[in-house]
C-alpha cells in the first residue's frame, strides 16, 4: 500500500502540474472541497457489486478480480485495464512503475497507439471542398510535431470506464464554461453518459463499436480523464494523408488513407455498410499509412479545433465560432465521396449529441517519457487540461 499511496501522491502531482484553468484549486464551493476531502477515497470509488464494469475486452471486474473477492488489484494494473497507460508515461508517474509494469504500460500504448512522425500538412475547410481537387483550398503549410493517435475510434466499452468511475461528477477534467450543463449530458433513462444509451449501458452487442452521441465537451473531458486530448485539425489530417515533402514541389498527400481512389469496400459509409455503426475492428482494409483505423467513415471525429463556414472570420482573432468544432472523416451514413475523404472538414455545435458522431484522443510524443523516469522529455508548448481527479 506504500507504493500505491506514492504513486496516488504523483497522479495529484501530475494532474495539478497538467491544469490550465481547471485545476482543483480553482473550483468554487462544493467542488473544490469535495475533491480535496475525498482523494484518497476515490482511488478506489465504491460500487455495487451488482453493477459489473465492463472492461475493453469485455470482461467483466469479477473475472479479472474484484474487491468482493478479496483480491484488491493495484493501482497500475486498475489504470491499465480502464487503458489509462498514457497517464503512467507521464514523467511525474513513471518514476513509480517496476519495469515489469513499464513494460506492460509501453505495450499497452503500442496496441492503443500509433506515432505519427513530426511533418507538415496542409489543411481545407468544407466550403473549399471540389470533387475534382483531392486537397481543396489548401492552407499552409501547418507544421505538426510528433504525436501518438489512438488507433481506434474510443468504443462504448473504453468510454463506460469513465461513467462508471465517476467522469461526470469530476469537475476538474470538464471545461470550466460547460459546468452547468453537464447534469444534462444524460442518457435515455436520465443516467450519465452518451444519449442513445440506456440505463448507463450501450445496446447489447455493441461494447465494440465507437461511442456516439457524446458531444464535444463530453469528448474533451474523456480524453483528459485518460492523460490524453483531442487531436488538432491538422494532426488529424497528416495522419490520414501522410504527407511526403519534396523540396520545390507542393506537399504529396494521400485522397484517403489507402490512396488516391475511393473504395467504399475499405470504409463503413453509405452503400457499403449496414446503415449503422460497426465494430471498431471491422473494414482492415482502410488503415492509414501508420496503422490508424477507419479514419474515414463509421463515425464523424470531433477534433479540437473552432469550424466556421467564413473562411475569413476563420483565419482572424473573431471568436462567434467558438462553440462550433471540427469534424473529420465521415460517417456510416455519408454519401458523397468528396465528404469522406482525409481534407474534407465539417462542423457542428459543440454541445451537439449525435448518432453518428464519435472521437479519438492523441498525445504529444514530447508529453511522454518512454524509457524510465531518469530521463524526462522536452516540455510542451502548452499544457494539457487538468487531470486532476486521475484517481478515480
Amino acid at each position: 500500500m506504500r507504493s500505491e499511496s506514492r504513486l496516488a501522491s504523483s497522479c495529484w502531482v501530475a494532474g495539478a502540474a497538467s491544469g490550465a484553468g481547471s485545476a482543483w484549486w480553482k473550483l468554487p464551493g462544493r467542488f473544490g472541497g469535495a475533491i480535496w476531502s475525498r482523494y484518497a477515497a476515490r482511488f478506489f470509488p465504491k460500487r455495487s457489486a451488482a453493477e459489473p464494469i465492463l472492461d475493453p475486452a469485455g470482461e467483466s471486474d469479477e473475472a479479472v478480480g474484484s474487491e468482493a473477492g478479496g483480491a484488491v488489484r493495484s493501482l497500475v494494473d486498475e489504470m491499465l485495464a480502464r487503458r489509462r497507460y498514457a497517464l503512467l508515461l507521464r514523467p511525474q508517474l513513471i518514476g513509480n512503475l517496476t519495469d515489469e509494469q513499464l513494460a506492460r504500460t509501453r505495450e499497452a500504448l503500442a496496441d492503443g497507439m500509433c506515432l505519427v512522425p513530426a511533418g507538415e500538412v496542409a489543411l481545407s475547410s468544407a466550403i473549399e471542398a471540389d470533387e475534382d481537387d483531392p486537397q481543396p483550398g489548401r492552407r499552409g503549410p501547418l507544421r505538426v510535431e510528433a504525436y501518438y493517435l489512438d488507433r481506434n475510434p474510443v468504443t462504448n466499452a473504453e468510454f463506460r470506464h469513465f461513467v462508471v468511475r465517476g467522469g461526470y461528477e469530476q469537475m476538474a477534467i470538464w471545461d470550466q464554461e460547460i459546468w452547468p450543463a453537464v447534469l444534462d449530458f444524460v442518457d435515455q433513462t436520465g443516467q450519465p453518459g452518451p444519449r442513445f444509451w440506456h440505463n448507463g449501458r450501450c445496446a447489447s452487442g455493441e461494447d465494440n463499436h465507437p461511442v456516439v452521441g457524446v458531444c464535444w465537451y463530453e469528448a474533451a473531458a474523456y480524453a483528459r480523464w485518460v492523460g490524453k486530448r483531442l487531436t488538432t485539425d491538422g494532426e488529424w489530417v497528416k495522419a490520414g494523408s501522410w504527407p511526403v515533402a519534396i523540396t520545390g514541389r507542393p506537399l504529396l498527400a494521400r485522397r484517403y488513407p489507402w490512396g488516391d481512389a475511393m473504395d467504399r469496400g475499405r470504409a463503413n459509409l453509405w452503400g457499403s455498410g449496414p446503415g449503422k455503426t460497426v465494430g471498431v475492428d471491422q473494414f482492415p482494409g482502410g488503415v492509414s499509412v501508420g496503422g490508424v483505423q477507419q479514419l474515414i467513415g463509421n463515425v464523424w471525429e470531433w477534433t479540437d479545433d473552432d469550424f466556421t463556414l467564413d473562411a475569413e472570420a476563420r483565419d482572424s482573432d473573431d471568436t462567434t465560432s467558438i462553440h462550433m468544432k471540427s469534424l473529420r472523416g465521415g460517417a456510416f451514413d455519408t454519401y458523397l465521396d468528396s465528404q469522406a475523404t482525409c481534407h474534407f472538414q465539417s462542423g457542428d455545435l459543440a454541445l451537439a449529441r449525435k448518432h453518428n458522431v464519435g472521437f479519438r484522443a492523441a498525445i504529444g510524443l514530447g508529453d511522454l517519457a518512454l524509457s524510465d523516469g531518469s530521463c524526462e522529455p522536452e516540455a510542451s508548448e502548452e499544457l494539457e487540461p487538468s487531470i486532476a481527479e486521475t484517481e478515480s
